[in-house]
């Protein structure tokens, strides 16, 4: 087959992968990747390589295309930040490519694709964005995650795709395509282990104030006569009130703002969780701050896994020593610093914006004790686009891999609560302004993902690697010119 068209059908898989990733269009995920795996069938070194940058690249630039809401903020930086992302990405299913063509088969597919998206989510430079259990959300085989993780659930997904894939040439592999789902759901059916000890009624307050109006210092007496407006209209009988990270960016130390909370803590006889900036002996730290009952301070969490060039810039010295100091200091003067530990205060497992994408973050607070996770976040940073949703969705993989209710509310929105089984409970409309009060269940008790982490799933991902790698036989194929050769791969 032309080489051509084995380029068109990767790039048609980026974007179909891509639409994977929409409300309601997870389906479409289970399918995507098809065509990258036909097109990659036999192509070994240098064309591995190439259709695996061609489809990484391709479906990053789309999947970080959100991004461009932040123009307004760093003018034309956004672009290179974009275009740094997806070239990052790439790197990744380059490599993917380069093993996948040279080897395959679908074992080698599978294994491959699950080390790659767990890879990528490791490190200084760690994202889960584009990763496929997003996909996922709220679905039938989420419940699955309590068992093996985030990666049991691509595992499955890539198994179905890459039989399908094999199967336009081995018509056998197709009959193994629906142990995927198969497996999966009759997983999703194993009870998580986590009783329920009882609830919670949560107040979650939505502001809906703009990014670029929330950094106006002339808007400040506009927020914070929505948030006494907001407040204000909390009932008695809740037990917790959560409102945004940073809801009133980096003033909250000052009293006459913090006193807006401390209030409603008081009138209310509940709890108050509330975002703001903390500095201490020159750090500043991104903290959550949980109020008693009589408006004190009871306990705290500091973020501690921090947004790369967002709120760090990782190795900053090295960028300065080779003279991007200029370039990346405009828009990122000073860095933040991550928290000590992570912990839950008292019952509460809160993971800050960012952290909420890593199951590794969620699954230790519930090991410390967390009865239920709450994310505040402050993705107005994005207007309005898909990417507030897929940051949403995380929470449905995290309920599920704990066995705790999951809760979110964000300056604009995506709020909403998750059950411990990743199902949706209720939200409220984003880019509204109001309250939402909700009956949150609590849990205790550990899930086997929660016991054993990612190795079981990612140890049997390397073992199909190197299955698949060692079991092929050779077949014949044509080089250049039409002369027969003999490539390796199992019929």
């Amino acid at each position: 087959m032309p080489f051509r068209f084995r380029l068109l059908a990767t790039l048609g898989a980026a974007g179909l992968l891509w639409v994977g990733f929409l409300p309601g269009w997870g389906w479409v995920a289970w399918c995507a990747a098809i065509p990258f795996l036909w097109a990659l069938d036999g192509q070994r070194g240098r064309r591995g390589l190439a259709l695996g940058a061609l489809f990484g690249v391709t479906f990053f630039a789309l999947e970080f295309s959100s991004l461009v809401s932040l123009w307004p903020f760093v003018g034309p930086m956004v672009y290179l930040v974009c275009t740094a992302l997806a070239l990052l990405g790439g790197l990744f299913f380059a490599a993917f490519g380069l093993v996948a063509g040279r080897w395959s088969h679908p074992f080698v597919w599978v294994g491959a694709w699950v080390l790659m998206e767990a890879l990528r989510a490791a490190g200084p430079l760690g994202f889960t964005f584009g990763s496929l259990p997003a996909a996922m959300a709220g679905g039938p085989f989420v419940p699955a995650a309590a068992t093996g993780g985030p990666w049991l659930l691509s595992l499955g997904m890539v198994w179905t795709t890459s039989c399908v894939a094999r199967g336009v040439r081995d018509r056998r592999w197709w009959w193994a395509a629906p142990l995927g789902p198969v497996i999966l759901f009759a997983m999703a059916q194993v009870p998580a282990g986590t009783p329920e000890v009882g609830s919670v009624t949560v107040a979650l307050v939505q502001p809906n104030i703009a990014k670029i109006d929330q950094l106006d210092p002339r808007n400040l007496p506009v927020q914070v006569q929505v948030y006494q407006d907001l407040l204000g209209a909390v009932p008695s009988g809740v037990e917790l009130v959560v409102a945004p990270e940073n809801a009133l960016p980096w003033l909250l130390e000052e009293p006459p703002y913090m006193k807006l909370f401390e209030d409603t803590a008081q009138r209310t006889g509940a709890r108050v969780v509330v975002g703001t900036g903390v500095f201490e002996e020159g750090e500043v730290f991104n903290t959550i701050l949980v109020l008693s009952p009589t408006g004190e301070v009871e306990g705290s969490y500091a973020k501690t896994r921090l947004v790369p060039f967002g709120e760090r810039v990782p190795w900053r010295d090295f960028w300065t020593r080779i003279g991007l100091a200029s370039l990346i200091d405009p828009y990122l003067p000073f860095d933040q610093s991550p928290g000590e530990a992570i912990r839950p205060v008292g019952p509460l497992g809160i993971l800050v914006c960012f952290e909420s994408t890593f199951p590794g973050v969620a699954r230790e607070l519930v090991r410390q004790g967390a009865q239920v996770l709450i994310t505040p976040t402050n993705d107005a940073w994005f207007g309005r686009t898909r990417i507030l949703w897929e940051h949403y969705a995380w929470g449905s993989l995290r309920a599920a891999e704990t066995g705790r209710s999951f809760v979110q509310v964000g300056q604009t929105g995506i709020s909403g609560v998750w059950d411990r089984r990743g199902r949706e409970l209720d939200r409220l409309p984003p880019w509204t302004q109001g309250i939402g009060i909700f009956d949150v269940p609590l849990h205790t008790g550990l899930t086997p993902y929660v016991r054993a982490g990612d190795g079981p799933v990612l140890g049997l991902a390397g073992l199909l690697l190197i299955v698949g790698v060692t079991t092929q036989r050779p077949r014949p194929g044509r080089g250049r010119g039409g002369q027969l050769r003999t490539t390796r791969g199992r019929m």
